[in-house]
């Protein structure tokens, strides 16, 4: 995953490209797909069942108000307007940032997770249980990467560069 990140940092940073939105496979797709893996392995009702549900529906949630504040590189903000444009429009399909982005932004959602645990004011148990979960998650995640991942970023016109670099 360390590498994938990598990749995307120098396509969207150096190479001023952009992963297509909006994204053939969204994070809510994403964490649907993993709930569906995952439930069968946990006993309904039982608390690591409702533990597994609660960190998802939490990652949808940090996700959705986290995308726009930190998990952007200023190159991608005209294109977070023009998707938040499509929120506000009639669309069904494509209501907020989880129904828009994909693995890309997911992953680097993961990556910021410790330091914003760390903000909360989570007792130290209820911290190594999400810890055990997400980790729980972020394998499932790694050997699904070839199935989320774009394999190619788009490169968008002339106006779209000029506008991001005099932002």
């Amino acid at each position: 995953m360390k590498a994938l990140l990598v990749d995307d940092w120098e396509n969207v940073t150096k190479n001023q490209q952009l992963v297509p939105l909006p994204h053939a496979h969204p994070v809510n797709e994403i964490l649907d797909n993993y709930l569906a893996y995952e439930r069968p392995h946990r006993e309904e009702g039982s608390s690591a069942y409702d533990i597994l549900d609660e960190t998802v529906s939490g990652l949808r949630e940090y996700f959705d108000r986290c995308l726009g504040r930190i998990l952007l590189y200023r190159f991608e903000r005209g294109q977070y307007h023009e998707m938040h444009q499509l929120w506000n429009s009639s669309d069904p399909n494509h209501t907020c940032a989880s129904d828009t982005y994909g693995a890309e932004h997911l992953t680097r959602l993961l990556v910021s997770l410790p330091e914003l645990i760390a903000q909360t004011n989570m007792d130290q148990q209820s911290v190594n249980r999400l810890r055990d979960e997400l980790e729980t998650f972020t394998k499932w995640f790694s050997r699904q990467h070839s199935r989320y991942f774009v394999n190619e970023y788009e490169q968008p016109g002339n106006d779209y560069v000029d506008a991001a670099k005099s932002t």
